[in-house]
Protein backbone atom coordinates (compact mmCIF):
# COMPACT_ATOMS: atom_id res chain seq x y z
CA UNK A 1 0.00 0.00 0.00
CA UNK A 2 1.45 3.37 -1.01
CA UNK A 3 1.70 6.23 1.48
CA UNK A 4 -0.87 8.27 -0.44
CA UNK A 5 -3.38 5.49 0.12
CA UNK A 6 -2.95 5.53 3.89
CA UNK A 7 -4.64 8.78 4.82
CA UNK A 8 -6.21 12.05 3.73
CA UNK A 9 -4.58 15.14 5.22
CA UNK A 10 -6.15 18.53 5.88
CA UNK A 11 -3.59 21.01 4.48
CA UNK A 12 -4.43 23.73 6.99
CA UNK A 13 -4.43 21.73 10.23
CA UNK A 14 -2.21 18.81 9.07
CA UNK A 15 -4.68 16.46 10.78
CA UNK A 16 -5.24 13.18 8.99
CA UNK A 17 -8.01 10.68 8.49
CA UNK A 18 -7.09 7.10 7.69
CA UNK A 19 -8.64 5.65 4.55
CA UNK A 20 -11.19 2.85 4.69
CA UNK A 21 -8.60 0.46 3.20
CA UNK A 22 -6.23 1.18 6.10
CA UNK A 23 -8.98 0.86 8.69
CA UNK A 24 -10.06 -2.46 7.21
CA UNK A 25 -6.55 -3.85 6.96
CA UNK A 26 -4.78 -2.46 10.04
CA UNK A 27 -7.36 -1.53 12.71
CA UNK A 28 -7.11 -4.92 14.43
CA UNK A 29 -3.30 -4.82 14.38
CA UNK A 30 -3.24 -1.31 15.81
CA UNK A 31 -5.75 -2.30 18.50
CA UNK A 32 -3.47 -5.14 19.65
CA UNK A 33 -0.92 -2.54 20.69
CA UNK A 34 -3.35 -0.02 22.15
CA UNK A 35 -4.12 2.29 19.22
CA UNK A 36 -7.65 2.94 17.97
CA UNK A 37 -7.15 3.36 14.22
CA UNK A 38 -10.28 5.49 13.91
CA UNK A 39 -8.76 7.96 16.40
CA UNK A 40 -5.36 8.37 14.70
CA UNK A 41 -5.30 12.03 13.67
CA UNK A 42 -1.63 12.92 13.17
CA UNK A 43 1.16 11.47 11.08
CA UNK A 44 3.27 11.14 14.24
CA UNK A 45 0.65 8.96 15.94
CA UNK A 46 0.26 6.94 12.74
CA UNK A 47 4.02 6.32 12.71
CA UNK A 48 3.88 5.27 16.38
CA UNK A 49 1.01 2.86 15.69
CA UNK A 50 2.82 1.36 12.70
CA UNK A 51 6.07 0.92 14.66
CA UNK A 52 4.30 -0.61 17.65
CA UNK A 53 2.25 -3.01 15.53
CA UNK A 54 5.32 -4.00 13.50
CA UNK A 55 7.23 -4.76 16.68
CA UNK A 56 4.31 -6.78 18.01
CA UNK A 57 4.00 -8.76 14.76
CA UNK A 58 7.75 -9.49 14.72
CA UNK A 59 7.61 -10.70 18.33
CA UNK A 60 4.72 -13.02 17.46
CA UNK A 61 6.58 -14.29 14.39
CA UNK A 62 9.77 -14.88 16.38
CA UNK A 63 7.78 -16.83 18.96
CA UNK A 64 6.82 -19.36 16.29
CA UNK A 65 10.54 -20.21 15.96
CA UNK A 66 11.14 -20.58 19.70
CA UNK A 67 12.40 -24.07 20.48
CA UNK A 68 12.92 -24.97 16.83
CA UNK A 69 16.61 -24.14 16.60
CA UNK A 70 19.10 -24.50 19.45
CA UNK A 71 21.40 -21.79 18.09
CA UNK A 72 18.57 -19.28 17.74
CA UNK A 73 17.29 -20.14 21.21
CA UNK A 74 20.76 -19.54 22.66
CA UNK A 75 20.98 -16.12 21.02
CA UNK A 76 17.43 -15.11 21.90
CA UNK A 77 17.09 -16.55 25.41
CA UNK A 78 17.73 -13.18 27.06
CA UNK A 79 14.60 -11.66 25.54
CA UNK A 80 11.50 -11.37 27.72
CA UNK A 81 9.17 -14.28 27.05
CA UNK A 82 11.62 -16.30 24.99
CA UNK A 83 11.92 -19.02 27.62
CA UNK A 84 8.18 -19.68 27.71
CA UNK A 85 6.73 -23.02 26.55
CA UNK A 86 7.54 -23.99 23.00
CA UNK A 87 4.83 -23.70 20.34
CA UNK A 88 3.17 -27.00 19.52
CA UNK A 89 3.72 -26.55 15.79
CA UNK A 90 7.50 -26.77 16.03
CA UNK A 91 9.28 -29.86 14.68
CA UNK A 92 12.08 -30.61 17.19
CA UNK A 93 14.01 -33.30 15.29
CA UNK A 94 17.23 -31.22 15.19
Amino acid sequence: MKARQLYIQDPTSNRIRLTRAVLDKYAARFAQVGYQASEVRTIEVLKEAIAASFGHEMTKLAATARGCNRDLDQIMRGLPGWGMAHPASCDRRQ
